[in-house]
């Protein structure tokens, strides 16, 4: 810093000038679904097809597979989504050693189903450049887990939660949770596919917590001009 010699009111209008800059780091994009989404993907739950659960890292009772039909929900959220996204992000998110622009596609998509005590640990998704999360049904709330006796008594309460794992710019490991309850249904979360992430267990319902994930690869058939 340059050292400045004057009155007060001199040396506080230099310090105003000066700014905090971030340094840059991948984020994410969180958004809301109206109704006609969650509609949409409420009727492809109800077609689930094939058991998921061997190609995942879920420690949760089911996965299922889903039809995207005729490509509504990557089409009218997921490309919607992923156009937020600044340049900047994207070239340190999207592979450089392309030879040609490549479009988009949804390369799997799933459904969960999760009952109290189960959890899903610690882990990315090889193989896809984004990957996404929907909460469609979460039957308790982290307000009343983090009451939980067991629970109360830790400095880090973290049942019925949603954690992304990450270096920070100094390389420390960080964590962003999200303590989620009833009002986050309806939520999508869309980030890169390498951030690591894990879901902690719920305990005060038996009801089903539902979720919808996938990922988006790039389709070198599509060149993007």
């Amino acid at each position: 810093l340059d050292l400045y010699i004057g009155t007060y009111k001199q040396c506080q209008k230099k310090w105003l000038k000066m700014s905090k800059e971030i340094l840059p780091n991948s984020g994410f994009i969180k958004s809301k679904l109206n109704k006609k989404e969650i509609s949409i993907l409420n009727s492809y739950i109800k077609n689930k097809k094939i058991e998921f659960n061997s190609k995942l890292a879920g420690n949760i009772s089911g996965s299922y597979t889903l039809k995207d039909k005729d490509s509504w929900f990557f089409k009218n959220v997921l490309l919607k989504l992923l156009n937020e996204y600044k340049e900047d992000d994207l070239k340190a998110i999207v592979p450089a050693t392309l030879t040609h622009n490549c479009g988009y596609t949804l390369n799997s998509f799933w459904v969960n189903f999760q009952k109290k005590y189960e959890f899903n640990p610690l882990h990315s998704h090889n193989g896809a450049v984004f990957s996404f999360v929907v909460w469609i049904k979460i039957p308790s709330s982290y307000k009343k887990e983090k009451e939980i006796p067991f629970i109360k008594k830790s400095n880090s309460p973290s049942a019925n939660t949603f954690e992304f794992v990450y270096l920070n710019t100094l390389g420390k490991i960080s964590t962003l949770q999200y303590h989620l309850g009833p009002e986050d249904e309806g939520t999508i979360l869309l980030f890169p596919a390498n951030l690591n992430h894990q879901v902690y267990p719920f305990y005060l319902s038996n009801k089903y917590r539902i979720s919808i994930s996938g990922n988006i690869a790039l389709d070198p058939t599509k060149i993007v001009k």
